[in-house]
């Protein structure tokens, strides 16, 4: 039961994060974090970035982890849409 729990949180932060990042004009399939490491990598964004690993002190880097997060949940969801391999009433 911890588990699921733990999977259920997760998946609720996760789509809180993507719902803020788009109300804050970003692509909604990325969280915060990936758009803050992505913006980082231009240039940009530094001091967002800075306080997300902030308050996700326990990741050496959370914006670069979350970069590689968002990339394959998405590509999982491509996969499984093409191979047939999701339940045609679950929304991605």
């Amino acid at each position: 039961m911890p588990s699921q729990l733990r999977t259920y949180s997760n998946n609720v932060f996760i789509a809180l994060s993507r719902l803020l990042n788009a109300i804050l004009g970003g692509n909604p399939s990325l969280t915060l974090s990936a758009r803050a490491g992505l913006n980082y990598r231009k240039g940009q964004w530094s001091q967002q970035r800075r306080l997300i690993n902030t308050v996700f002190w326990l990741q050496q880097d959370h914006c670069e982890f979350a970069i590689r997060l968002d990339t394959d949940r998405n590509q999982q969801a491509i996969r499984d849409v093409t191979e047939g391999n999701i339940d045609k009433t679950e929304p991605l």
